[in-house]
């Protein structure tokens, strides 16, 4: 038996321990107060009434690295944040005019990859082509008809869609307080996502944390009424694996993307992929949005094909090397991003969450910052897609009703994946199903 100042002692450890146990089990949200850092207003914060820019302190908060050449690229975003590379524990919310209206469902706007509130949101006409603010976005569009209007912004480009989640959570907890409704039970909001940002929505509404062991986040509230996904992967994407030309691409014009090939040949050597492979840390999102599309049906076509009998198209899916490039394979980069599209599709939404699905079909994406190169070579002509994302995922309606979340409706556009965002038949149709 201890003495009694050896059991005073114990005693002492057990309770620090207790202490440290509560605290690192705490919901993120807890390190989360709904006040702002600092506010925009004025010019600066045009066409928004203004932009806040929030911090939760979880210790446990992700830190991704930034790529050189994707740091935070647009003016305002820059501002807002303080930095051109914002730690991850850091987002921006933005107030359309008419933010305090006290009918109706509030709306959530979530970017996409490469992207934030105002160019995809206010300005999505490419920044690069003419004046840009001349053409206005969905946030307008929604705000002009009565609706209260919201946008988030991400601080990385491709940050770990779980923790970008738990900011979707934040933005309510602070839209709630903004609307002087933090006690009524009743309050829940619309999300309209884009692209990349159905994950964060999806990670937040169907409570991924949990499966991921990540507990210190915040579990669903059930605050959301009704998503609407624009170009979202449900089904997932498989696009670094299935072109080499895709991979060649990226490598010959050292543009700024996830890429499967581990190591390319360049002249007589065989060249690491460095920060552009989608395992190096810098693609966390992009990682967890893997998904073989095979699986639903999509089979990989002529565009796949490479004139070494096909041997560097494999060793791209399938993992190995070949004269032209090494790559580990679509599986091991499905299971480094935790097989997160399979996780989402077998859980499902809440049975209470409504969803709307929209599609593109316009097969042939342009970049932006490059405006001459198609994205990828040519068209993916093997099925509908919208140069991005096949149809079949970003109308994948069994991804979402393993609980019995019902299915407002599906709408294909013959858009291709930006112009999902920029289209006025689309902004009327989103429209038309908030308000049913």
């Amino acid at each position: 038996m201890p003495d009694s100042a050896g059991q005073i002692m114990i005693s002492r450890l057990l309770n620090i321990l207790a202490i440290l146990t509560v605290a690192l089990s705490t919901h993120a949200t807890k390190f989360y107060k709904p006040k702002p850092l600092h506010i925009i207003e004025g010019p600066a914060a045009k066409p928004w009434q203004s932009i806040e820019k929030h911090r939760d302190y979880h210790p446990r908060f992700s830190r991704t690295p930034f790529h050189p050449k994707l740091s935070q690229l647009y003016p305002q975003t820059r501002e807002a944040f303080g930095s051109e590379t914002p730690p991850d524990r850091d987002f921006l919310l933005y107030l359309a005019k008419g933010w305090d209206k006290t009918s109706g469902v509030p709306v959530l706007l979530v970017h996409g990859a490469n992207d934030d509130a105002t160019r995809r949101w206010a300005y999505p006409t490419s920044r690069f082509s003419g004046d840009h603010t001349k053409v206005p976005g969905l946030m307008q569009h929604l705000s002009e008809r009565g609706l209260s209007v919201f946008g988030i912004s991400f601080s990385h480009y491709h940050g770990d869609n779980l923790f970008q989640g738990e900011h979707i959570a934040n933005a309510i907890l602070r839209i709630r307080k903004l609307l002087n409704r933090e006690s009524d039970s009743s309050f829940k909001i619309d999300v309209v996502s884009y692209s990349k940002g159905a994950m964060a929505v999806r990670a937040y509404v169907q409570s991924a944390s949990e499966y991921y062991h990540k507990k210190f986040l915040t579990p669903y509230k059930g605050d959301v009424r009704r998503i609407c996904f624009v170009g979202g992967p449900i089904g997932g994407l498989d696009l670094p694996f299935r072109y080499y030309l895709y991979n060649l691409n990226i490598q010959v014009r050292e543009l700024p993307a996830p890429m499967g090939a581990s190591a390319m040949r360049a002249g007589m050597l065989m060249k690491k992929t460095g920060i552009n492979h989608i395992q190096s840390g810098y693609w966390p999102g992009q990682m967890q949005m893997i998904h073989d599309q095979r699986l639903l049906g999509i089979p990989f076509g002529p565009l796949s094909l490479t004139l070494d009998a096909n041997q560097t198209g494999r060793a791209l899916v399938e993992g190995g090397n070949s004269t032209f490039l090494k790559s580990a394979g679509l599986e091991a980069a499905r299971k480094a991003g935790g097989r997160m599209i399979e996780v989402l599709n077998s859980r499902g939404l809440p049975r209470d969450v409504e969803a709307i699905l929209i599609g593109g079909t316009m097969p042939i994406l342009f970049d932006e910052v490059h405006p001459n190169w198609p994205f990828p070579e040519g068209a993916q002509i093997i099925a509908p897609n919208d140069g991005l994302v096949f149809l079949k995922s970003a109308l994948y309606v069994d991804g979402l009703t393993a609980q019995g979340a019902k299915i407002l409706d599906t709408k294909a556009f013959a858009l291709n994946h930006l112009g999902l965002s920029r289209n006025t038949a689309v902004y009327d149709y989103i429209y038309q199903k908030l308000n049913q």
